[in-house]
């Protein structure tokens, strides 16, 4: 007998399927530490919404978010060639290596703010990002800060020790004027240090001119860009000499820069290094030694320290 189908008069709309949840990319890369910031700098070079640190047993962990547009298979491809590259500049004792996977959608950005606030440095200098609020007591420089792609919060050891030793320069009330040159600017913070606490120039050089606009728009929210002069060069192209020369830098670069560097303070001046790891601190001041500087003090912070130097007195 066939079979009677019943239809309705009124046939049923379709039901709209509810968007499929978007994957976002994320990366986890384990480094060694003095690898943390040539892998932060190149994950925000090349997308990432934010880049969060952490210890591990063998170094540490730095973990980036992409949105779900990102071209993967040549972003890989580009992180794989330079932890390779990376590896044999600096040495390192193991070769970093990523791992991905696809995480829900989230706000990386909003992560990432949480996990920074105002810091104090010293009793003078306070370091705020734009979305932190903060009220300054009497003689505080407040200094408002967005390191987008760039590195330098002022969270890192290196840059705290770079920090302090601005602030501690500028207590004194004779170099106030002081002439202050900045090599490697990245996000501008020590600029933006120097040219708060002082009223001499300032000149901040950063041979990767893509993290220009993070440190000019760094000085535009603290209408300091009147006073500091950006300029997209290594130091080599610097004429002249400073008072205050800061740099905030890998081992090789302050190794192959010292005789630059030297020549570049003046007489009586101070050349503040650091991004350096306890281990690496005896072989750059050597080098400092023999270009003509004696070591004031080697202060640290954790398994990172500084070298303050000054030009050798000559007879």
């Amino acid at each position: 007998m066939p079979e009677l189908v019943m239809k309705s008069r009124f046939p049923e709309k379709k039901r709209k399927k509810a968007p499929a949840p978007v994957a976002w990319p994320e990366v986890e890369v384990r480094h060694p530490a003095e690898a943390a910031e040539a892998v932060a700098h190149f994950l925000f070079e090349n997308g990432a919404s934010a880049v969060l640190e952490e210890e591990s047993e063998a170094g540490l962990v730095s973990r980036a978010g992409f949105g779900p547009d990102q071209d993967l298979a040549h972003l890989k491809g580009r992180l794989d060639a330079f932890l390779t590259r990376l590896a044999l500049l600096f040495d390192l004792p193991f070769r970093p290596e990523a791992s991905w996977r696809r995480i829900e959608a989230g706000d990386w950005a909003e992560s990432w703010k949480r996990g920074l606030a105002p810091i104090e440095i010293g009793r003078r200098l306070v370091i705020r990002p734009s979305w932190c609020a903060y009220e300054a007591a009497p003689g505080q420089a407040v200094l408002t800060l967005d390191p987008g792609l760039a590195f330098g919060t002022g969270h890192h050891e290196t840059t705290r020790l770079c920090l302090e030793a601005i602030e501690a320069f500028f207590d004194d009330p004779g170099r106030a004027a002081a002439r202050v040159l900045d090599v490697g600017a990245g996000s501008g913070i020590l600029a933006l240090a120097a040219a708060a606490l002082g009223r001499g120039p300032v000149l901040a050089v950063d041979n990767d001119p893509e993290v220009l606009p993070v440190a000019a728009e760094n000085l535009r929210l603290n209408r300091l860009e009147d006073r500091v002069l950006l300029a997209a060069a290594g130091p080599e192209a610097v004429r002249g000499v400073f008072d205050l020369v800061l740099a905030n830098l890998h081992q090789g670069a302050l190794l192959r820069l010292a005789p630059v560097l030297a020549d570049l303070t003046a007489p009586g001046g101070r050349l503040v290094l650091s991004g350096l790891l306890l281990d690496q601190v005896d072989e750059v001041a050597r080098s400092f030694w023999e270009a003509g500087l004696t070591e004031l003090s080697r202060p640290t912070r954790g398994e990172w320290a500084a070298l303050e130097l000054t030009p050798n007195q000559r007879a």
